[in-house]
């Protein structure tokens, strides 16, 4: 098998200069890897930060035109109307106009 005839072969003497100079760039390389880790993960929060800060903006300017269309009676209200004054209570109660019977 033997070496192949395109691979560089490199002198004993220069092995300890190529090993120094590849643990340096694997140390420049992890160095770069972790900043960029470190970029991205920064503007990630950030793009979410920004994201929930533009939605809340936009919840709060159109909020009102959204629940002024709900608006209506209170539940005071609802319920004087359902079970007329006095509310549940007194339902029962004879009010005026109420038949008596035959005179």
């Amino acid at each position: 098998m033997g070496i192949p005839k395109t691979a560089a072969v490199i002198p004993a003497a220069r092995i300890a200069d190529v090993l120094r100079l590849s643990d340096e760039r694997d140390q420049w390389l992890r160095r770069l890897l972790d900043a960029e880790r470190a970029a991205y993960l920064s503007g990630h929060a950030d793009g979410y930060r920004d994201g929930y800060e533009r939605g809340a903006r936009l919840l709060e300017a159109s909020w009102p035109a959204v629940v002024s269309r709900l608006s209506g009676p209170t539940l005071a209200e609802v319920e004087a109307r359902r079970w007329g004054p006095g509310g549940r209570a007194h339902f029962g109660d004879p009010r005026a106009g109420d038949y008596r019977g035959a005179a």
